[in-house]
């Protein structure tokens, strides 16, 4: 068995994987599919092929107990701007290039220096990087006659069916995905499975994790999900332990140098005993760190780094880890974007295009022909790569409404 695969989820139907209860009438739900929901649909796989006895088995144990990670699958606009970075309070304009800032890279404005803009700088919250498609259904609460509950009406958010999610599956966790000796090639994700969260799934254990990021001769670490951390006496910690840090980068030794952090609290539901989980304090999604070592750690370090996570309770989803790349603004495209306004017959396939993107599945084969057309020159052919490496939705549809301006 590798030590770690990519899990890529389409979603078939809407899912709701719900957050803590809301005062009101709404219930509200995950914008991804969280590391202790994958988990918890391979484990009712694993039941249903092989019966309940199957939970008191070591391997059993080992697989869904163990030291393995189960990390979130993430949707390409759901993951959390890191809590390091400085964003614009006020919209950008289409003159700004740059759209974030990030202080562990010592980048530490407090404006934009557009002068058209000069919007003051906010620190990050961990909100999503952008809008995630989502639907809205209104229910009602039924009694065991089948008759609406009176005072039981509620409105519940779910992740819309058709999107992408991705993320990483790493040590003995990885023999969930294979519960017969072959791949699971679809799950059921979430709550009411019954009526939603039908996914097909794709496992490739050839994949490679990207590094941990390397900043000079300093780590970034940055959190896609919640971080469980102890300090020596058991007590919740802000940072993660450098003992665990220098022994998974087989370093001799680790110096946390700066964080950038926000608490928490984490509970949850454990379907097997039908108990709640313990709420316990933890970081948020989005916390960075910028860590030095004693001397340079392999690239191969890294990137294992990066499939297992860090923390306790990382077979929950927690611990896990991503590389940020900050989008740039409209105007580090507009000098490709114009040279484009005279080919109509590019416009239309790069509109397109925008759906796909809004999937987080775009097809970029479409444009082949063009790449290798001499009907187009050098210059055609850079602006074609360059908006095709634009992944943002809302980025992308502002460059497609200046192309199709004035044509």
């Amino acid at each position: 068995m590798t030590e770690h695969a990519l899990v890529t989820v389409r979603l078939k139907e809407p899912m709701v994987a719900g957050k803590n209860p809301r005062a009101d009438s709404r219930q509200d739900s995950h914008d991804h599919v969280p590391g202790s929901v994958l988990r918890g649909a391979l484990a009712a796989v694993w039941l249903r092929e092989h019966g309940t006895a199957i939970n008191t088995s070591p391997e059993f144990e080992r697989i869904f107990e163990g030291e393995g990670s189960f990390g979130p699958l993430h949707y390409a606009s759901s993951k959390p701007v890191p809590l390091s970075m400085l964003t614009h309070k006020y919209e950008p304009t289409f003159s700004c290039k740059q759209l974030w800032w990030d202080r562990a890279r010592d980048e530490k404005e407090s404006h934009c220096p557009v002068q058209k803009c000069a919007s003051p700088l906010e620190e990050s919250k961990g909100q999503p990087y952008g809008k995630v498609p989502s639907v809205d259904r209104t229910m009602v609460a039924l009694s065991t006659d089948g008759v609406a509950l009176d005072g039981s009406l509620y409105s519940q958010r779910a992740v819309q069916d058709g999107l992408l999610l991705r993320g990483w599956v790493h040590g003995d966790a990885v023999r969930a995905l294979y519960p017969e000796g072959t791949a699971v090639d679809s799950l059921l994700l979430g709550s009411r499975r019954s009526l939603r969260g039908e996914a097909t799934v794709e496992v490739d254990t050839e994949a490679i994790p990207e590094p941990v990021e390397l900043y000079g001769d300093d780590l970034v670490l940055r959190l896609t999900s919640p971080g469980a951390f102890v300090d020596e006496f058991g007590m919740p910690s802000a940072t993660p332990d450098p003992e665990e840090l220098s022994e998974q980068l087989d370093v001799s030794e680790v110096e946390i140098i700066d964080s950038w952090t926000r608490w928490e609290e984490a509970g949850g539901w454990h379907a097997a005993s039908g108990l709640p989980k313990p709420v316990e304090r933890v970081v948020a999604a989005g916390s960075t760190y910028r860590v030095k070592c004693a001397e340079p750690p392999t690239e191969t370090a890294r990137r294992r780094l990066m499939a297992r996570g860090i923390g306790l309770r990382r077979r929950e989803g927690f611990g896990a880890l991503y590389r940020c790349e900050p989008p740039w603004g409209i105007s580090a495209f507009t000098g490709h974007a114009a040279a484009l306004r005279a080919h109509p017959e590019l416009v239309s396939r790069f509109r397109a295009r925008l759906e796909e993107i809004r999937l987080d599945n775009a097809d970029d084969s479409r444009f082949d022909d063009a790449l290798r057309s001499t009907e187009y020159d050098e210059r055609i052919h850079q602006a074609i790569q360059a908006v095709l490496t634009v992944k943002d939705a809302e980025i992308y549809e502002q460059i497609l409404r200046y192309m199709e301006q004035n044509r």
